[in-house]
């Protein structure tokens, strides 16, 4: 359901949707629940904010103990002084564009919340007029210290998608929430 959704959204716009899976990403231990919202509300942002003809890549791979997953856009970017607000309950940046787009301010929050829920990090890569990268980390066996680790383990599966993407792009900020 997750990824029909979002194609739906992109076609919408004529937006390029690509996967770049690494081959060994392999499985992780997590709440599938959690991940999808994560993924979802990612893609969704760069959906929305990347403009009509645009393109947006999901990607995984595995690093050590760890799954790096990540959304990259080609959207509208964020200004540097526009990190402070990323991620706060309720917050949403205003720029030209962004009023555009109805939305509570609450996705990034989730994002993050859940993210700190597994003993995850994520970082925020952006250069205003080209782009955003968005990474999340997750440990492989899940969460340290936790009796009610997950509803099972999560295989990261390859989305269906149109084109095929080449490299990733990298912004010139990089935050680290």
């Amino acid at each position: 359901m997750c990824q029909s959704m979002m194609r739906l959204q992109a076609e919408a716009k004529n937006i390029r949707l690509a996967a770049q899976i690494a081959p060994d990403a392999g499985e992780i231990n997590a709440d599938r629940r959690a991940v999808q919202q994560i993924l979802i509300n990612l893609v969704s942002n760069a959906i929305k904010f990347t403009p009509d003809g645009g393109k947006v890549v999901v990607g995984a791979k595995r690093v050590g103990s760890r799954l790096h997953f990540w959304v990259s856009d080609t959207g509208i970017g964020i200004a540097e002084e526009d990190f402070v607000n990323l991620g706060k309950p309720f917050m949403q940046i205003q720029n030209d564009y962004t009023r555009r787009f109805e939305g509570t301010g609450l996705g990034l929050s989730l994002v993050k919340g859940l993210v700190a829920l597994h003993d995850g990090t994520m970082s925020i890569e952006s250069m205003p007029g080209e782009g955003t990268t968005v990474t999340i980390s997750l440990p492989v066996n899940g969460p340290r210290g936790r009796s009610d680790k997950s509803d099972g383990v999560l295989a990261i599966p390859a989305l269906k998608t149109k084109g095929h993407a080449k490299g990733d792009r990298n912004g010139s900020l990089r935050k680290t929430a």
